[in-house]
């Protein structure tokens, strides 16, 4: 009797599931210690300013046209705080962000019909029932203390 090499009568399987990967820039403005968010009509996740780039835009490019389109804001941008990757919050997938420290010029008004609300964020969000994601949460936020951009 030939024996199955592929069949030793274990039952074990290691399965790898490839997440779909989102590349997204990112501006985070700072006010009297707190940040600016804004969130999706219908979600109860706020997020921060941004979104994907188009074809040819680098990230500055893509920033600039993001804030303009959400909030009828332009923005500078004062520098670059990192890269991070985590969960993504809206999507099933991981998201890739690369975040900017900006200053936004004008006065901020919902221009994207996708959006719904906007506002600054200070130390006392869970207490207030903001809900943020898990790049915000577990990197963003405690880059920005360990940096001192934010006094919390």
């Amino acid at each position: 009797m030939s024996k199955d090499p592929y069949n030793s009568g274990c039952c074990c399987f290691l399965i790898s599931i490839k997440m779909k990967k989102i590349y997204k820039v990112a501006g985070i403005a700072f006010r009297d210690n707190a940040f600016f968010m804004v969130r999706k009509a219908g979600k109860d996740i706020w997020t921060n300013l941004g979104g994907k780039r188009e074809k040819g835009e680098n990230d500055e490019q893509a920033l600039r046209r993001e804030v303009k389109e959400e909030i009828d804001c332009d923005v500078e941008i004062i520098s670059r705080i990192g890269e991070f990757e985590n969960k993504a919050a809206l999507d099933d997938a991981i998201v890739h962000i690369c975040a900017y420290q900006v200053e936004l010029i004008g006065q901020p008004k919902i221009s994207d019909d996708e959006l719904e609300e906007f506002g600054w964020i200070d130390s006392n969000w869970q207490a207030n029932g903001i809900k943020l994601p898990l790049s915000i949460t577990e990197q963003i936020i405690p880059y920005c203390i360990k940096n001192k951009l934010l006094n919390w």
